[in-house]
């Protein structure tokens, strides 16, 4: 199962927090996300979450260059 990592600022989460079904979210703000790598498992499948889709893919390419293989963009059903 696919961890999704919301990478809004903490602000925006508690505003308006992401539901993503049965898949576990964790909060980790893009500011702070490539200091937290070291705490997730390279091996494991992490999707990442914004509200434009941008950040998301700037933040997945730099966990690709950090060694983690399965690793894409969350777009929650409307």
């Amino acid at each position: 199962m696919d961890i999704i990592i919301d990478i809004r600022h903490p602000a925006d989460i508690d505003a308006n927090p992401l539901s993503a079904g049965d898949n576990e979210v964790i909060a980790v703000a893009f500011f702070n996300l490539e200091q937290s790598l070291s705490q997730l498992h390279p091996e494991q499948s992490y999707l990442l979450y914004c509200d434009k889709g941008l950040m998301s893919r700037i933040q997945a390419q730099l966990m690709r260059e950090k060694g983690f293989i399965k690793v894409g963009v969350f777009k929650p059903k409307l």
